[in-house]
């Protein structure tokens, strides 16, 4: 699962912990899905890494506590990592509008509402993010 961000140059510290974390990855049970969980927390919390890096880390674990029906944890880190990246001009994803059902999911409709509108005002700079007014 791809996070919102495109990392252009991640450091091989990241890739490492994202790879370590994926090799628990599959059709594994919700126990393993976890592990694979807390050692993404684990690494990115004790490691060194470019705020760019934890924001997509972060948004992975999101993506991770989603795939288990976890809304709430999944709207938590999708929070945590979208804030840390707020000031970046990402481009528009697709995934932006899981991202939002998430928070729905999650009864958060104050962040539902708070990212479609960051994200809405992100057209001024990539018309593809007006795809969200439709959610």
């Amino acid at each position: 699962m791809k996070s919102n961000y495109k990392l252009k140059d991640p450091s091989k510290q990241y890739i490492k912990v994202v790879e370590q974390a994926s090799s628990f990855y599959g059709l594994f049970s919700r126990k393993k899905k976890l592990r694979e969980i807390e050692v993404l927390k684990n690494k990115l919390n004790n490691g060194d890494f470019e705020v760019d890096e934890l924001a997509s880390g972060f948004i992975l674990i999101a993506y991770k506590y989603e795939e288990i029906n976890d809304y709430e944890s999944a709207a938590f880190y999708f929070n945590k990592g979208l804030n840390l990246g707020k000031d970046v001009l990402f481009p528009y994803n697709p995934y932006l509008k899981r991202v939002l059902k998430t928070f729905l999911k999650a009864s958060r409709k104050d962040l539902y509402d708070y990212w479609r509108s960051d994200f809405l005002k992100r057209s001024l700079y990539d018309k593809k993010f007006n795809k969200l007014m439709k959610l």
